[in-house]
């Protein structure tokens, strides 16, 4: 039976501290037992020893650089472990490690086992210690204790760099540390700022590196970053968190049967994370997305002697099995719209995953397990293939999208059904989409048009016009303006006779993009007018900013340069209503193109300082790069040249991050330095420096494009210096192009 007391090993030599760390406790409340008495060698502990150390609720161990000498704190730490590994996850075995610490010292007591948690006794003193000991505890902290770490750890954090500081906060949904590829993924870090952050971490010391690539981060770290997070940025940390956790445990369970020692010794570091997320995912109400995380969990924890728990997943595979024991309808509208809101975010690998758990669970429960079973199959068929397009598998789209369709084909005609047969014509609009997504323009259009074909043969008007509007965008892309034009205003008739304004100002802006694009400004400024006109009737902001937008386009394009300005900045108004920071950032870049060309570039770098604030949560997406090379081009215009070069600089990194992480580079400086590099592996340096020549000697090519090429003729002779990428003249692309491709020579 377990008593509420703290058994602390520790050697004579540490008897001094030892005692000043029992009164310490002991004033705070703790119940503490000691054992210093040193035992020869070969002797077994008393077995008053032992019971000691069965019946506390924590085994706390004291080591110093003397301790390796001391045999009976062997004994004791080896027997801790074997009563902790007998049923106790909750029996915590701790070391309070002293300055002059060897980490073989910990070896010795632990071999090679990841230490769940470590309490670093250092500068902070025995005030210090007593904290973190409850924290470690999961004692509650007085005020007093949880400001004073706290305060130490805010000390720290200030010696970060400035971006760092500001990329850490998502940190405070972990749980004591992470895999460093865990935290790169919830960070949104490239891979410089995650080697950045990694060593100033440790700098600082609120990070240790473990065995696998596992951090381990100061006790108080991300408690105090929790409480920084704002309920939005919480929700998306977590999510992110979550889903990376998701991965890993996939990962983890694969390497069982490949590593068993990476998973099992991963599975051990990452145990208070992965128990964490199921609850969070379990928080979620959504029961068969947590048996799908919890099955995994149970294979990982029933493989490192986790009794306890492995005994908590069960108890959440059992509750969770009950909730979702009878698959039904209102189970499928659950899934459903979890997916909805997982495309909504933006979550791509998750949505998929549940899709994929979705369309299981209604093929498993079968066609007629439930009346509108056989409907809910091929609706799983066809949100799995929506999935996949806008996750970039279009072809595999089109297998789930064609079974959804031949599922809702054999419904509608056996039950004469117009829902289904309303859902016909929405899975052969869907297969049109990944069509056009795939450049097959002639089988999208026929696509539609036998999507159009089915709407008006059941009289579904609204299918009807929903599938004009998207041949109209196939027809655009064919180059068939005129067809373009006609189907867009067939659609916008019906979707007013509908009463569905917010539908017929989408064909309003779709009609005024085909009149823009062959050059009929007039017609297409009204199509925008008229479009607006309807999203201010609707009070629909999101459309409005739209349409603003589009007018300020197509205005700076005419060259009514103070118009656009006007549109732009009611456009950005509109998107900082509605807190849409990413939108906002782009047309106030396009605004700053404006002013640049006005010359008024106090107020252009006004905009395109809040475009770069806009656009900080949304990683490469949104290619920032492109604010700050506007930024330099400000700067320099402006007589800036020291922040013009800072500017340029930014930009280049962050170009450069984005290819380090797999960004493509589609400039003709990218696809030349990328046939340079495949060349030097294949041919001879005269065959390279003669195709070369050729390029530079093209008449078509710029000026910047000509600098490029003399900078790979100059690393084709052998030069590898950083300073090639910073000739004057040459594109910001292009320099981060030099960069990368010297980066990987060096490994050749």
């Amino acid at each position: 039976m377990k008593i509420n007391y703290i058994f602390i090993s520790h050697s004579t030599k540490d008897s001094e501290f030892a005692s000043i760390l029992r009164k310490s406790l002991e004033n705070e409340g703790l119940d503490i037992r000691t054992d210093s008495r040193e035992s020869a060698p070969g002797e077994e502990l008393e077995p008053e020893t032992k019971q000691a150390i069965e019946e506390a609720r924590a085994f706390f161990v004291v080591i110093s650089p003397e301790t390796i000498n001391s045999l009976s704190v062997l004994k004791e730490t080896k027997y801790a472990l074997e009563v902790r590994d007998k049923g106790g996850d909750d029996y915590k075995v701790i070391p309070l490690v002293m300055e002059g610490v060897e980490p073989a010292v910990l070896s010795t007591f632990f071999g090679k086992e990841p230490i769940g948690t470590k309490i670093q006794i250092g500068s902070g003193g025995m005030s210090e210690a007593i904290s973190l000991i409850f924290l470690a505890l999961g004692e509650r902290l007085s005020d007093k204790q949880k400001q004073s770490l706290f305060d130490g750890v805010e000390n720290s954090l200030c010696r970060l760099s400035p971006e760092i500081r500001e990329k850490i906060k998502p940190l405070g949904v972990f749980q004591g540390g992470g895999s460093i590829s865990n935290v790169t993924n919830v960070l949104e870090l490239n891979e410089a700022e995650r080697d950045l952050l990694v060593s100033e971490l440790m700098e600082i010391g609120l990070a240790e590196p473990m065995p696998y690539g596992f951090l381990r981060f100061h006790p108080a770290l991300c408690p105090y970053l929790y409480q920084e997070l704002d309920e939005a940025s919480l929700g998306r940390s977590k999510a992110r968190w979550t889903e990376s956790l998701r991965q890993l445990s996939e990962f983890l369970y694969k390497q069982q049967s490949e590593d068993s020692q990476i998973a099992d010794s991963l599975t051990l570091l990452e145990l208070p994370n992965l128990i964490k997320s199921l609850e969070h995912v379990q928080a979620q109400a959504i029961p068969e997305i947590t048996l799908d995380r919890a099955v995994i969990l149970e294979q990982l924890t029933m493989q490192v002697n986790k009794p306890q728990t492995l005994a908590k997943v069960k108890a959440v595979m059992e509750e969770e099995e009950k909730k979702s024991v009878n698959w039904e309808h209102a189970r499928f509208e659950a899934l459903n719209m979890y997916v909805e809101r997982l495309l909504d975010a933006g979550n791509f690998p998750q949505s998929l995953s549940v899709a994929q758990i979705l369309l299981d669970k209604c093929m498993k429960a079968g066609e007629g397990s439930y009346e509108g079973a056989d409907y809910d199959i091929a609706a799983a068929n066809l949100l799995l293939g929506n999935v996949l397009r806008l996750g970039g598998a279009a072809e595999d789209a089109i297998k789930s999208i064609n079974e959804a369709h031949r599922r809702f084909q054999l419904l509608a005609g056996d039950k004469n059904d117009d829902a289904a047969g309303k859902m016909v014509s929405a899975s052969l609009a869907r297969k049109g989409e990944c069509l056009l997504d795939m450049w097959r323009l002639d089988e999208s259009a026929a696509a539609y048009e036998e999507s159009i074909h089915v709407a008006e043969e059941i009289k579904s008007e609204r299918h009807v016009a929903v599938g004009k509007g998207q041949l109209g965008t196939v027809r655009f892309s064919q180059g068939k303006y005129e067809e373009a034009i006609k189907a867009h205003n067939e659609a916008r008739e019906i979707f007013e006779n509908l009463g569905d304004l917010n539908m017929a100002a989408i064909a309003l802006q779709q009609t005024g993009a085909v009149f823009e694009e062959i050059g009929q400004f007039e017609e297409a400024e009204q199509a925008f007018q008229q479009s607006l006109a309807f999203n201010v009737q609707q009070e629909n902001p999101l459309d409005e900013a739209r349409s603003l937008g589009r007018l300020g386009n197509l205005y700076a394009k005419t060259g009514r340069s103070e118009d656009a300005v006007i549109s732009f900045r009611q456009s950005a108004e509109k998107y900082t209503e509605i807190n849409d920071m990413s939108n906002e950032g782009r047309v106030r870049g396009n605004l700053t193109i404006t002013l640049i060309t006005l010359k008024r570039f106090g107020e252009a770098r006004k905009e395109i300082q809040r475009a770069i604030e806009c656009f900080k949560p949304y990683g490469y997406h949104v290619e920032p790069w492109r604010a700050w090379d506007k930024l330099s081009e400000i700067e320099l215009a402006d007589g800036n040249q020291e922040a013009a070069s800072r500017a340029r600089e930014q930009a280049i990194q962050l170009f450069l991050a984005c290819r380090r992480s797999g960004g493509e580079d589609q400039n003709p400086g990218g696809k030349l330095c990328a046939l340079f590099e495949n060349a030097l592996k294949q041919q001879k340096p005269e065959e390279i420096k003669k195709q070369l020549d050729e390029v530079a000697g093209d008449p078509n090519i710029p000026e910047s494009g000509k600098l490029l090429v003399s900078k790979l003729q100059d690393i084709l002779t052998g030069s590898r210096e950083r300073e090639l990428a910073y000739a004057a003249g040459l594109d910001y692309t292009d320099a981060a192009e030099i960069l990368f491709l010297l980066e990987r020579l060096e490994r050749w």
